[in-house]
């Protein structure tokens, strides 16, 4: 059975390098090569559709990842796959949200592209090599994210200065709080953190930027001791 893919695409180079691997390939058919997004929103509506190639930018239209939502709308099951110059993380993520099911970079070889195509039909589609990179930075941005909300102002200003070598008897003075609620709040950040000990939750918290500056900094003017 053949895949029946649409190119939306506005870069007449790209647009010849897609028709040129296709010619090679016996199980895709390129059933149309739109360079306008608009008209390519309007004609998906009347053709038998797998797999759409959707470039990012249009000269004077809106961007292409605005436009999944409304395409998934018109053929809910159809497999979106991004072309694009931009190797930006905020766009490749946002593009995956929208439910782009992969984003290739242009720099990548054409010959990569069937194989992503029959692998996005198949429901199998894997992270191209060329968008990774950008995924990984964006999973890690996400993961310091949640460490921030997971932790309250009070456990980060405790595991600042476990950071900085106190000990629970000199927190207690410093904050003005009881030894056991230090132990308390000590207690739920290894927990949450996912660690065994107070020196291995502030090693990473440190690492990931979640220690207070304003206790880090002259203001203290300690040096860490872990």
């Amino acid at each position: 059975m053949s895949i029946r893919v649409m190119l939306i695409e506005d870069d007449p180079d790209w647009i010849e390098g897609i028709k040129w691997i296709f010619q090679k390939t016996s199980d895709l058919i390129l059933v149309a090569a739109i360079p306008s997004l608009e008209t390519g929103l309007e004609l998906v509506k009347h053709l038998e559709v797998d797999v759409i190639l959707l470039d990012v930018m249009f000269q004077q239209e809106r961007d292409g990842v605005q436009a999944i939502n409304e395409l998934l709308d018109i053929k809910k099951d159809v497999k979106i796959i991004m072309l694009s110059s931009l190797e930006d993380e905020k766009v490749i993520w946002d593009a995956y949200l929208y439910g782009a099911v992969n984003y290739i970079v242009k720099s990548t070889d054409y010959n990569t592209i069937p194989q992503a195509i029959r692998e996005a039909y198949a429901n199998e589609a894997g992270i191209h090599a060329s968008s990774a990179k950008a995924i990984r930075k964006a999973f890690h941005r996400l993961k310091e994210e949640h460490f921030r909300k997971l932790l309250t102002p009070q456990e980060r200003r405790i595991l600042t200065y476990v950071y900085l070598g106190k000990t629970t008897s000199e927190i207690r003075t410093i904050l003005n709080i009881e030894e056991k609620t230090i132990d308390n709040h000590i207690t739920s950040i290894n927990r949450k953190m996912q660690v065994k000990n107070r020196k291995e939750a502030a090693q990473i918290a440190k690492k990931k930027g979640l220690l207070l500056d304003e206790i880090l900094s002259g203001e203290t003017g300690e040096t860490p001791h872990i």
